[in-house]
């Protein structure tokens, strides 16, 4: 899901994202749109609809490999991979946990001011992304992924659906 100023109102996407171990991460999209994305070995390639794919090196796309970075050492718990790249911030308990990561990297940080991950027990429920120019992207996982949600959800209604404060 995307809350962008551009947008009158979010723009939510329906599909899958499988992470295929370090450095290798895949998102399909389903609805609205057809899309199908891969990033291996430095290297990002993106094909929509039938259209042919576009490849670029990762080294163009800084949030994508800060993303990819911060996604691979959190799902394979290597909080020392988190603390070289992010400034880490922590809070809540067990049940219900939430964490900050800020980039370090300067060039990453032009991009995106934030990474945060909303979770319960050992499981994720949501990633936010935070970008430098005011839109933020909310990807809901696990227990989230198939939630019924309103037509126009707000940041607020999100938030709450991620913290578990709401339910869905």
């Amino acid at each position: 899901m995307r809350f962008s100023s551009l947008l009158e109102r979010p723009l939510i996407l329906h599909g899958e994202l499988e992470y295929d171990g370090p450095g290798k991460l895949s998102r399909t999209v389903k609805a609205p749109y057809e899309e199908h994305m891969t990033i291996a070995e430095g290297q990002a390639s993106v094909r929509r609809g039938d259209k042919p794919a576009r490849a670029f090196s990762l080294s163009q796309a800084p949030e994508l490999e800060g993303f990819l970075r911060g996604f691979a050492a959190l799902l394979g718990g290597d909080a020392a991979a988190l603390a070289r790249d992010f400034t880490l911030t922590a809070n809540g308990t067990a049940s219900a946990w939430h964490l900050k990561l800020t980039p370090r990297d300067d060039r990453l940080a032009r991009r995106i001011t934030a990474l945060e991950v909303d979770g319960t027990g050992t499981s994720a429920r949501c990633f936010h992304t935070f970008d430098a120019d005011g839109d933020v992207n909310v990807l809901l996982v696990e227990s989230l992924a198939e939630a019924k949600l309103p037509n126009r959800p707000t940041p607020p209604m999100i938030d709450a659906l991620c913290r578990g404060l709401a339910s869905p």
